[in-house]
């Protein structure tokens, strides 16, 4: 008898620790991605239980709103296509991306703050609203932004450098959040040639950035102090060709005008010199050269109100040899970064050295009215000093005034601006690059394009940058 019952006490006990096990997995373990999935029929029910908070422009615009239907089920609206891969969709179908899926918690109401009605109303299975989320883009910036960007894979992003708000946010192709549970919309997303409409190329796209990227070079050699906006460069070191270990850097490539055989630095810059920039990452060395890159945030996580890849100075593996130094000094090699990375160069140019936080969401407030929350400002990284950026912002107007950034100039206004032109391999016609300042004295808008395939940054980047510039300065004080 009292093996029997030993047995089933030891039966029941096993039993209970599996069902434990199991619970604990499920709601505290994986509890995350379980509320997320698109097969989670609490989605539904939590649809007929939450109205959703709303999302705002900086200015009260509902961008995400919510409807109620004649069954009381509660619906999201979406205003702006160009903001769904910002803003991202909530859907009983799919899940939820971007915003609404990062301040979900908020959105829903269970993040629940200083507001204890919204708990009560949750324990007691009463209508919850959620809390509102105000951003920091501007809508009539955005959708002039859009407007604008030409209707092929590209991206742009506004900001305040002064704050690093986003104040507009871009990416082409884009698709419509308010269709996404239409299976039929869905399914159109994804052909062959479609462009991948679902990603947002502004933080998510992956590219050498050319000649941009020789802000960051010439940054670096003006820091250390191993050379000055008027370092000379004669002959065969201004024009190439170049032989780094056995590879040679042909003189094809110096971007030099016709009859120009000597520059200095400021100039190289101007006129967009790869081999003197290859000259000057050499003179940088590999340890100084890295280190300014990780000062810049190069190979280190950004933090952001919606996911955010890493940029990286090499691909992942490679050995950076002097010839790889070389190449990467101006722009090219294993390096590949996000357009946000690229403006964040900027911004330290604009801003006296410093990189401030990329702010997204400006506010949080509850149904109340309550603050739940404000935006992380602050300096992210500061790479260079002030008399660095002083020198680099004088160098950058030199680049629209009188090099390869002409087609950026704004009468009455100086613009600060650095062209690239990102060779791809594969046949394809190079990634065209822009990123720019503006007043450049005291600057209160930054912006940055890139064109997939467009060509030369010059020609194609450049005169969007310029457009944009002109819609955002006046919205801007």
């Amino acid at each position: 008898m009292n093996a029997n019952i030993r047995r089933l006490g030891l039966f029941f006990l096993v039993a209970f620790a599996i069902i434990l096990i199991d619970l604990t997995y499920w709601q505290v373990i994986d509890a995350s991605n379980m509320a997320t999935r698109s097969d989670n029929q609490r989605l539904t029910i939590e649809a007929n239980q939450v109205r959703r908070g709303l999302i705002l422009d900086r200015n009260g615009v509902v961008l995400a709103g919510r409807v109620v239907d004649a069954n009381g089920i509660v619906h999201r609206t979406y205003a702006d296509p160009s903001l769904s891969q910002v803003i991202g969709y909530d859907s009983p179908r799919y899940g939820r991306s971007e915003l609404e899926k990062t301040y979900d918690d908020y959105l829903t109401g269970r993040n629940v703050g200083p507001s204890w009605k919204n708990q009560l109303d949750q324990w007691e299975h009463r209508q919850v609203v959620g809390d509102d989320v105000t951003l920091t883009i501007d809508e009539r910036l955005q959708r002039q932004v859009a407007a604008i960007l030409p209707n092929q894979p590209s991206a742009a992003i506004v900001t305040d450098p002064r704050n690093g708000e986003v104040l507009a946010m871009v990416s082409k192709p884009e698709f419509d959040a308010s269709q996404i549970d239409n299976p039929s919309y869905w399914t159109s997303l994804f052909p062959p040639g479609a462009g991948e409409p679902l990603i947002n190329r502004a933080v998510n796209g992956y590219y050498p950035p050319g000649s941009t990227f020789k802000i960051l070079t010439m940054s670096a050699a003006l820091d250390s102090g191993i050379m000055s906006p008027t370092t000379p460069f004669y002959g065969i070191d201004a024009t190439g060709p170049l032989t780094v270990d056995f590879h040679t850097f042909p003189a094809s490539i110096n971007n030099l005008p016709a009859g120009v055989g000597s520059v200095d630095l400021t100039h190289a810059l101007m006129y967009s010199d790869n081999i003197v920039f290859a000259k000057v990452g050499l003179a940088l060395g590999q340890s100084r050269f890295r280190d300014y890159a990780s000062r810049y945030g190069i190979d280190s996580p950004v933090p952001f109100d919606i996911p955010a890849f890493q940029s990286h100075l090499m691909s992942q593996g490679e050995t950076f040899s002097n010839v790889d130094l070389a190449s990467t000094a101006f722009g090219q090699g294993g390096l590949h970064v996000t357009p946000l990375q690229m403006l964040m160069l900027a911004e330290a140019q604009a801003t006296g050295g410093t990189i401030p936080n990329p702010v997204l969401v400006k506010q949080v407030r509850g149904p109340d009215g309550s603050v739940i929350k404000d935006a992380n400002y602050g300096t992210l990284h500061q790479p260079i000093s002030s008399d660095t950026a002083t020198q680099m912002r004088a160098a950058m107007v030199q680049v629209v005034q009188g090099g390869s950034g002409f087609e950026a100039n704004i009468p009455g206004i100086q613009v600060a601006a650095k062209t690239g032109t990102a060779e791809t391999g594969g046949g394809l016609p190079p990634h065209a690059w822009f990123v720019c300042f503006a007043p450049a004295a005291h600057p209160r808008v930054a912006v940055v394009v890139i064109v997939e395939h467009g060509g030369e940054g010059a020609f194609v980047a450049a005169p969007l940058a310029r457009q944009i510039l002109q819609a955002a300065l006046p919205l801007t004080q």
